[in-house]
């Protein structure tokens, strides 16, 4: 919708669209100059993690900084193959690969 007045020789055609973002640009940055000048900083947004969350983050650093394997059960059992001691469960083994199968 453009406003027009007559009888006034410099004023321009201005639709609500822009009227509305210049007045929005113009109280943005004197809200910006108050804080400024009232010796204040801006605000910034803030999260604020609950207690199961920070247990969770304390919980995934430590995993993170744990190796990916396990070398000392490698040559525990490296070392029990070379002994010819080894030994498998088989109904375990089973087992495992029947649990396995069923996530799939």
């Amino acid at each position: 919708m453009a406003i027009h007045f007559t009888g006034l020789s410099n004023q321009s055609t201005i639709n609500k669209s822009e009227r509305s973002q210049k007045d929005d640009a113009t109280s943005s940055a004197t809200d910006k100059q108050r804080a400024i000048q009232s010796g204040g900083t801006l605000a910034e947004d803030t999260v604020k993690l609950s207690g199961t969350a920070q247990t969770l983050q304390s919980q995934q650093s430590k995993i993170s900084n744990l190796p990916d394997v396990d070398m000392d059960k490698v040559e525990q059992i490296k070392n029990a193959i070379a002994a010819g001691e080894y030994k498998i469960d088989t109904q375990k083994l089973a087992n495992n690969m029947a649990s396995m199968d069923s996530l799939f």
